[in-house]
């Protein structure tokens, strides 16, 4: 399945998320970590990314 994301300059990323390894907050967003060791830093934040990751965990269940 392919996100869209924001990167910290302001510009739009598509990420594969089969392909993401882990992420976790970060000072300005949230980190994303790749299988393959890559990573990039998004102006969303962890909870934000969460939410995409995982549809099913909505707020309040």
């Amino acid at each position: 399945m392919i996100a869209e994301f924001t990167l910290n300059d302001g510009n739009p990323v598509s990420v594969n998320l089969e392909q993401i390894d882990y992420f976790q907050p970060s000072d300005d967003g949230t980190l994303i970590v790749f299988a393959d060791g890559r990573h990039i830093e998004l102006m969303e934040s962890y909870d934000a990314v969460a939410e995409v990751m995982n549809p099913e965990r909505q707020a309040g269940c």
